[in-house]
């Protein structure tokens, strides 16, 4: 107890509390009182610098809320002294309460990269998942000459600096996938003429050199998922069979997903692999499939074929999805299915989408028995997704449209919403967002019908924004320009 024995704290005729009964009280206080406290006393002040009670106030304040915790880069938190965890619970909630305020206030704003060709832009970006949190991935296009500009960029420095870069200009490109597994040495898989897996040397001090390839797979394929040593493709045209990949074997897929009563060329918009299932999000319905491979009924030549455990269909076509698991401290420690947030902007008759985000969630299915392998009779969410809410998000002809979705419930998007601060516009953006909170149980989710965005991180009267990442652990947040510019905003 860091120099104060219980027995020495119970016997404290100025203090008659027993110190587990006050560790009870006290976690339950808000941390600016238990602050004020420190002040009031000698033995309030070593009670309050005791490891076990910033262990247990992390914990109830900030992990079982499923808050991310910034700046712990990679440290484990049973090595951290009392004074360490109490600076991680201290800016967690600093950093929860900024980025949750309607007008988030930004700690830092820069602006870096600018491509000397003319007519490029930004056209994917996204924060590496772990790793210290400090590589963002950006590609660039640039139209004349066409050319595809990869690079990984360290935020954490006070000038962003560019610590690799990959140039691409000859055959198709079909774009980029980023692990979602920090701890795999595969970081990216691109789709060109063929499908190359590619890592990143760090601390390679050439950026030219420092992409550095793993292994490839001949022929063009769509590329949609990388998960540690796991990659999912789907071949273009009318087949368009979904093929699972083991990248320690790509001489041949692993598994082929197949859904018989839909056309195949129904392109996948997102997809989350789990140990033994796969989510898959088409234009027009979500599918369950599991991923342990079996022997065919019928034989027949190439890899095993998996047919859908169950699906939805949805009543329109989706323009685009987002999907995302939400951290769930409290599934985790159940072991059961943590809910899954999916963002949709569906289509219309149209050229452009309908001017609402629909919010529905895919709750764990409450008869699940984990540790039992998936299937039919033991899926792990309902097949049905749940309509949560709709919020109000219009975009103009040609505008740009993007949407983030993040694992502790931040969604976050480009739109063309200026009537709130600069009236009736033919030009303008929001980049503006909110925090989701859903339940494990699909019965205590409340609809909510043309909800607002909760959080406006920043509007301009042009329309120069394309594409924006997020990472909700280092509180950063990052828009791409039509110029191929880069805005970095921090608000840890």
């Amino acid at each position: 107890m860091h120099g104060i024995p219980i027995g020495l704290w119970d016997r404290s005729p100025s203090l008659p509390i027993p110190l587990d009964i006050l560790l009870d009280v006290v976690q339950h206080l808000p941390i600016q009182t238990i602050m004020t406290l420190r002040q009031t006393s000698k033995a309030f002040y070593a009670v309050t610098r005791l490891r076990s009670l910033w262990a247990l106030l992390l914990r109830t304040h900030v992990q079982e809320q499923n808050i991310p915790i910034p700046h712990l880069n990679g440290r484990l938190l049973d090595f951290l002294s009392a004074s360490e965890l109490e600076q991680l619970t201290c800016d967690a909630l600093a950093l929860r309460s900024n980025w949750a305020n309607p007008n988030p206030d930004p700690k830092r704003e820069v602006d870096f990269y600018k491509p000397t060709e003319p007519n490029s832009r930004i056209i994917f970006m996204q924060f590496l998942p772990g790793r210290q949190n400090r590589w963002l991935i950006s590609v660039t296009m640039t139209v004349q000459p066409k050319k595809f500009v990869i690079q990984c960029w360290d935020v954490a420095i006070p000038y962003p600096a560019c610590i690799a870069e990959l140039t691409h200009m000859d055959g198709p490109y079909g774009g980029i996938v980023i692990n979602d597994d920090p701890s795999s040495p595969a970081i990216i898989a691109m789709q060109s003429a063929q499908t190359e897996i590619l890592t990143i040397d760090f601390d390679e001090e050439d950026p030219e050199s420092a992409f550095v390839p793993l292994g490839a797979i001949d022929g063009v394929r769509e590329v949609h998922l990388l998960s540690g040593h796991t990659l999912v493709t789907r071949r273009p045209g009318d087949g368009g069979e979904v093929g699972i990949w083991d990248l320690n074997d790509l001489r041949e897929e692993k598994l082929q997903l197949v859904n018989p009563s839909l056309l195949q060329n129904d392109r996948c918009q997102a997809m989350l692999l789990r140990d033994d299932y796969i989510v898959v999000m088409r234009q027009q319905t979500i599918e369950f499939y599991s991923t342990v491979p079996r022997q065919n009924i019928i034989p027949t030549l190439g890899a095993p074929i998996a047919y859908p455990l169950s699906q939805h269909r949805f009543q329109w076509r989706a323009d685009t999805v987002t999907m995302s698991e939400q951290v769930s401290w409290h599934a985790a420690h159940s072991c059961r299915p943590c809910p899954i947030n999916i963002f949709i902007r569906f289509g219309s008759i149209y050229p452009w989408p309908v001017n609402i985000l629909h919010h529905f969630v895919l709750a764990p299915n409450p008869a699940y028995v984990p540790g039992r392998e998936t299937s039919l009779y033991n899926l792990p969410y309902l097949s049905q997704p749940t309509p949560v809410q709709t919020i109000g998000s219009p975009v103009r002809l040609f505008g740009a449209s993007t949407v983030a979705l993040g694992k502790y419930g931040t969604a976050l998007w480009l739109d063309s919403h200026t009537e709130d601060w600069l009236g009736p516009s033919d030009r303008g953006q929001r980049l503006a967002g909110k925090l989701v909170t859903v339940a494990g149980d699909p019965s205590s989710v409340n609809w909510q019908d043309n909800a607002k965005a909760s959080m406006v991180f920043r509007v301009r009267e042009d329309d120069m924004w394309t594409k924006v990442a997020m990472d909700e652990e280092s509180g950063r947040v990052a828009v791409g320009h039509v110029s191929g510019a880069i805005t970095l905003f921090e608000y840890a």
